[in-house]
């Protein structure tokens, strides 16, 4: 077990009044960087013993990482009670069991999905598809499908279930369907479903990703609504790099379509910045590589950023992925 593991748990049992948040996400990353099972399984049992304290929201990442079928178990017998979640219970909880794989939970996943229970309840709702999203869903095809015919010419409608079309065996047309409702009717409040739905659909989505991805209409650099996230997850389930991205951006001649590409191309890194995950594809020193090795007038991402005065943010993104450098260089020799 970590030591910093050992300095979560303690901090947890300090009174809710004197915790800091940042301190425990803080904690948690380091759990998430260098943990293992055995971290999870002792953090899971001081998460028993408060599971409707907030503060502990925070350690489902661990979990999520880490668990397996006993930690799923037990989550599972602490947040579902009658095939329903605990009232007090994280919503985020359906989407850790799910990713998990754990059987007992589909049916309940799919209840929330396709039934009646907390049908207007957008987190529950969220939780419950991106959950369903790790699961065989051969059996629900039909519900599929009527729920995302229900979503079409709407502005606002359950936002994840447009995501269920990876799960759907012909989609074809109905991937065309889910980008003219993006297109023309969706609000970009409730758009990152459709887009996340793109990205699991493989080759076949592919080509709708990469079309909404840098158009205006979709807003994908949101991060009021949380559509940069599900953009920033959409590139990672394609395998699409920064480098293919920033090859098509340096194309661009047009000052008001480089600035937005730009803007777009930041919220994306910010995110990338911010994930737990190790990207084996590509590393943040091929990044800043990619990003910032001068050769040429107008090759580093220095010298576009200051043709639309978005030159501070480029100086700040390089800053911050100087530093996951410095990370990524110091947790090689943790692997070794």
């Amino acid at each position: 077990m970590l030591k910093t593991t050992f300095e979560l748990i303690e901090y947890l049992k300090l009174d809710q009044s004197e915790r800091e948040l940042t301190v425990i996400s803080s904690l948690v990353y380091s759990i998430l960087k260098c943990g293992d099972k055995t971290d999870a399984d002792e953090i899971l049992k001081q998460y028993l013993i408060h599971p409707f304290d907030f503060d502990y929201s925070y350690l489902l990442p661990v979990f999520k990482a880490f668990g397996d079928l006993s930690v799923a178990e037990k989550l599972f017998k602490s947040s579902i009670y009658q095939d329903k979640l605990i009232e007090d219970a994280n919503y985020e909880l359906l989407e850790v069991l799910g990713h998990l794989k754990y059987e007992p939970i589909k049916s309940i996943l799919a209840d929330y999905t396709f039934g009646n229970q907390e049908k207007n309840d957008y987190y529950i709702s969220r939780s419950a598809v991106l959950g369903l999203l790790h699961f065989d869903c051969t059996k629900y095809q039909k519900e599929i499908e009527t729920e995302i015919e229900k979503c079409y010419g709407k502005g606002l409608f359950p936002e994840f279930i447009p995501a269920l079309v990876c799960k759907l065996k012909d989609r074809t047309l109905i991937l065309e369907k889910l980008y003219e409702l993006g297109s023309e009717f969706a609000s970009t409040d409730c758009n990152a479903g459709i887009i996340l739905g793109f990205s699991l659909c493989g080759e076949e989505g592919r080509g709708y990703f990469k079309k909404v991805l840098f158009d205006r209409g979709w807003e994908t650099s949101s991060t009021g609504t949380g559509t940069v996230h599900f953009a920033y997850e959409g590139l990672k389930n394609l395998e699409i790099t920064f480098k293919e991205l920033y090859q098509e951006i340096k194309t661009i001649s047009d000052k008001e379509n480089l600035e937005y590409y730009l803007d777009v191309l930041f919220a994306l890194l910010r995110r990338k910045v911010d994930d737990i995950a190790v990207n084996k594809k590509e590393s943040f020193a091929e990044i800043h590589t990619t990003l910032f090795k001068w050769k040429n007038e107008n090759d580093s991402i220095i010298d576009l950023a200051g043709i639309v005065d978005l030159t501070d943010e480029a100086y700040q993104i390089q800053e911050l992925i100087g530093l996951k450098m410095n990370e990524e260089a110091i947790l090689k020799n943790r692997n070794l």
